[in-house]
């Protein structure tokens, strides 16, 4: 008798859209990898015909110290966590708002290996939305910037007025960003579609 091996249908990949309806998110972490380090923050911000609709974030207890350089870069100290909900509370409830949305982020892989790794160790739930890239995207459409980081788009396009680095403030300026540059595209008459294909392929 033989038998059939079925692999697991692979995650998906950043795709290019012009999209009206979307949910623009971020996370914090301990740390850059999933295995070892946590979530500290989630945030998403639901877009509708471009405008923002409704929102979620919540700070999450990771269960250890949060390291003094993160405490940095984000504000966020082990006091404002320490009541905190932890994260098998807290992600149901987060992709209970993503649904199946088309998602949206700044270097979004990032962010997506910690929400699919998470989701597999505490809910067996492989995350299987579509997603856009705000770096990706700039990357096509500006070339000549000096980095695509997500401070330097903000200041650029001249779309926020704080770099908060916190979850939901760059979940909220991603999107300010991506509607900046899909209107740039759109005035230009530019299709990201056809630069990917001259630049990547």
């Amino acid at each position: 008798m033989s038998y059939t091996v079925t692999q697991p249908v692979p995650y998906p990949k950043s795709i290019l859209a012009c999209a009206e309806n979307y949910i623009a998110l971020d996370i914090e972490t301990t740390g850059l990898n999933p295995a070892q380090e946590q979530i500290l923050e989630l945030a998403a911000v639901r877009m509708e015909n471009g405008r923002p609709v409704d929102r979620f974030s919540q700070l999450v207890n990771p269960g250890k110290r949060i390291p003094p350089f993160i405490t940095e870069l984000t504000g966020i100290r082990d006091e404002m966590v320490e009541d905190a909900p932890n994260i098998h509370k807290v992600l149901p409830e987060f992709l209970d708002f993503l649904g199946d949305s088309l998602l949206l982020g700044h270097n979004t892989a990032f962010d997506l290996r910690f929400i699919r790794y998470n989701s597999m160790v505490v809910m067996k739930h492989r995350v299987m939305n579509q997603y856009m890239d705000t770096l990706r995207i700039s990357r096509l459409l500006f070339p000549d910037l000096p980095d695509h980081k997500l401070t330097t788009l903000i200041n650029t396009f001249q779309v926020g007025e704080t770099v908060e680095h916190r979850a939901l403030s760059d979940a909220i300026q991603t999107a300010w960003c991506y509607e900046y540059m899909k209107k740039h595209a759109a005035e230009k008459g530019i299709s990201l579609e056809e630069i990917r294909k001259k630049r990547e392929d």
